[in-house]
């Protein structure tokens, strides 16, 4: 892999990353404003990664 494809994928990644963590953080303020505690919310958003993380493993294989 050559320095500028590294540099490309480092730029993917970090974009992914951010964008993971907006959408995040769109949740968790969704189940704020419906009443939903952080530790509640803490739980609902680990699922929901989890359950990604699941389907994204299913897929791949």
């Amino acid at each position: 892999m050559s320095t500028e494809q590294y540099g490309q994928e480092l730029a993917a990644i970090s974009h992914h990353q951010t964008e993971a963590t907006n959408a995040r953080f769109m949740v968790f303020q969704a189940l704020a404003t419906v009443g939903i505690g952080h530790e509640q919310a803490d739980d609902i958003v680990a699922a929901l990664e989890a359950g990604a993380v699941a389907g994204a493993h299913t897929w791949i294989s």
